[in-house]
């Protein structure tokens, strides 16, 4: 790779979709979207990809690990990492990924962190610093 990855991201929730790709763009990746299964692999499956992004509860009954095993078997060494807001994921869904980050408990830069330790030849933009910084604990 050596350049900027492509990260294909499904989520079936246009707001959370937006969000995703600004902040994976930040980073300085390139990013695909599927708001459904059949939207992702079939973008799995015509376009080269660096990692895939993948929310586990989608609409109308799919589950992100449905999409994780399709993409595995045609991109078996393109990582994968589940979102979800469910921190009881089956470990079945846990299993057939490379990483599990729940969303809401993770921050962007457990992302960032993560996309860096799985695509170590990534070029990613250094994180910019919180505009506004963390309050500093009282002595």
């Amino acid at each position: 790779m050596g350049g900027k990855p492509t990260i294909l991201c499904v989520e079936d929730m246009e707001a959370n979709l937006q969000v995703r790709v600004l902040l994976l763009q930040q980073f300085g990746c390139e990013t695909l979207t599927a708001t459904n299964a059949i939207t992702a692999i079939q973008i799995a499956a015509d376009e080269p990809l660096d990692l895939v992004l993948i929310d586990y509860h989608l609409a109308n009954g799919e589950t992100g690990e449905q999409v994780a095993r399709d993409v595995r078997v045609l991109k078996p060494h393109v990582p994968l990492v589940m979102l979800s807001g469910d921190a009881q994921l089956p470990d079945s869904a846990r299993e057939c990924v490379d990483a599990v980050l729940t969303k809401g408990l993770s921050s962007p830069g457990e992302l960032f962190d993560m996309i860096q330790r799985l695509l170590p030849d990534a070029k990613l933009r250094p994180r910019r610093p919180m505009l506004i910084p963390e309050p500093k604990p009282n002595p």
